[in-house]
């Protein structure tokens, strides 16, 4: 089957580095294996960042937006579905489903996606190649937002890190699944394994020695607020979570 007409699938096995004390996948590692498929659907289309560095170009994921219906647990074997939808000359939107072996969904994601130069690292129009292999006529699996999260003010709980060399990726800079542990970590146990909805912006890169502190804030009806702000008091990412 043609890559560039197909929905892409992968079998995984929830390792038990990936889960958490209940010995359920974490909302982080389901966001790390999640950009492990995207990538390597990338590959096998030859938009994966490995060619676009050839370019001085990389991926950057901006935004994603994650439903989870029920987390799997420690050894469930999931499959993961993914296909790159329609964009534009600077956005790239990506669709997934997480299902079990036997059909269930147990959530669904939306992410949004950019290039910059390596060199500048200033947003690239996204190259006419790219933006040709996508499944254009597919619904996305969740509705696209057009506002930002919105960050509140104050802080009912924070949490402070130091970014280290295990925290980066291959474009040198803090691993998206690493901003979500990092917000998570502002929460009771109870709710960080209850979060049924995440939407994180991803504002600013972040990179080796930075310190992050990471706010939350929360809101009626079983809601919260995050923001991660760098040593400057930058906002490098905000995110709303939904119980």
């Amino acid at each position: 089957m043609d890559p560039k007409n197909s929905i892409y699938r992968e079998s995984f096995t929830i390792r038990a580095s990936e889960v958490d004390l209940n010995g359920k996948a974490t909302l982080a590692s389901l966001a790390g294996l999640m950009q492990e498929i995207a990538g390597n659907h990338a590959s096998t289309m030859n938009f994966d960042i490995t060619d676009l560095h050839k370019q001085d170009l990389t991926w950057v994921l901006h935004r994603l937006d994650i439903r989870i219906d029920r987390y799997p647990e420690w050894r469930e074997e999931i499959i993961i579905e993914t296909w790159p939808n329609a964009g534009d000359a600077l956005r790239a939107y990506r669709d997934y489903r997480i299902k079990s072996t036997d059909g269930e969904i147990l959530g669904v994601a939306l992410s949004y996606w950019m290039i910059i130069n390596i060199k500048s690292r200033r947003p690239s129009r996204i190259p006419r190649e790219i933006l040709e292999i996508r499944l254009g006529e597919k619904d996305h699996v969740l509705e696209i937002k057009k506002d930002r999260p919105k960050p509140a003010s104050g802080s009912d709980r924070h949490s402070t890190f130091r970014v280290r060399r295990a925290d980066l990726d291959m474009n040198l800079h803090v691993n998206n699944a690493r901003y979500l542990e990092w917000i998570t970590e502002t929460l009771a146990e109870k709710a960080a394994t209850s979060i049924k909805r995440a939407d994180i912006m991803f504002m600013k890169e972040s990179g080796l020695g930075d310190q992050i502190t990471s706010h939350m804030v929360r809101r009626p009806e079983q809601n919260s607020s995050h923001r991660l702000l760098n040593q400057d008091d930058e906002i490098i990412a905000l995110a709303e979570l939904n119980y």
